[in-house]
């Protein structure tokens, strides 16, 4: 790794607590409309999608710890990476994705 590299290696761990903050606020606003819309309870696909986001946190996390370390080269991988991170961290924005578009898409057919 490079210096800048070690540097800025573990920023991208604030980018994923933001994300799942944001799902967690959207979770909290779509419970709060479910419940006075009487919705069924899709804000729970939040916690499934938070809870793959935080494995996608992790697995980031314990990447740029082993590759500062340099060590073990399996965790280095790219198959390691993408069951570990990329696959969880997609099924989460999109889980999320799908049950933020349930409880606020009238606001797009709104604008259009």
């Amino acid at each position: 790794m490079t210096d800048i590299e070690v540097l800025t290696s573990h920023l991208g761990t604030g980018i994923l607590i933001g994300i799942l903050y944001i799902s967690w606020l959207l979770r909290v606003l779509s419970r709060r409309m479910g419940e006075v819309t009487k919705m069924r309870a899709f804000y729970r696909g939040f916690d499934l999608g938070s809870a793959l986001l935080i494995i996608a946190t992790l697995s980031y996390i314990f990447q740029c710890n082993a590759a500062l370390a340099q060590q073990p080269a399996g965790v280095l991988n790219v198959e390691f990476s993408l069951m570990t991170f990329y696959l969880p961290l997609a099924l989460g924005i999109s889980i999320n994705l799908v049950s933020a578009i349930i409880y606020w898409g009238w606001l797009f057919r709104q604008l259009l």
